[in-house]
């Protein structure tokens, strides 16, 4: 009697190494970001985006160029993000054909106060990007208190009208 199996599933390729795949904070944010895959992923569909794990903020994304099994970004002149917490998150064609995706997290070393500045910065700004009105939150408060109290005076003209009506057809 001959036993028939299954193939044994192919592997989607993984991350292997690259310049940010380390234990060690890195002392400064690097200018490009590489990933080593365990085999050579496929053209085209690639993607990275960098962000700062502490925010959510993305600073970043791209199509890597492929190098064999390196996938590498540059990361733009502009970003200049200082010490802090990201991670470099992938979605590429494994060799295999199927969509991979995953992260890879990394630290930049750097001194705390200056990273503590940036985020609040940062923070604030968000806020204000949050708000367009510019109105300080007292002030809401009193638009949001008329606002509720013009739809409950309207609910009770409402009512009154519909009961001044049936008391009429009576």
């Amino acid at each position: 009697m001959v036993a028939l199996t299954a193939p044994s599933a192919l592997a989607h390729d993984s991350v292997i190494g690259g310049n940010v795949v380390n234990d060690a904070p890195l002392e400064e944010f690097p200018q490009e970001i590489t990933l080593e895959f365990s085999a050579v992923p496929k053209e085209g569909f690639n993607t990275f985006a960098v962000t700062n794990t502490k925010t959510g903020a993305v600073l970043f994304d791209a199509e890597p160029t492929l190098n064999d099994r390196e996938l590498t970004v540059e990361v733009p002149e502009d970003v200049k993000p200082g010490p802090g917490e990201y991670q470099v998150g992938f979605q590429i064609t494994s060799s295999d054909g199927h969509a991979t995706r995953g992260s890879v997290p990394f630290t930049v070393a750097g001194e705390a106060g200056s990273n503590e500045v940036a985020e609040s910065s940062s923070a604030a700004d968000a806020a204000d990007a949050a708000d367009p009105s510019g109105l300080p939150s007292a002030a809401k408060w009193a638009l949001a208190a008329v606002a509720l109290f013009a739809v409950v005076a309207a609910v009770i003209m409402a009512g009154a009208k519909m009961r001044r009506s049936n008391d009429l057809n009576s």
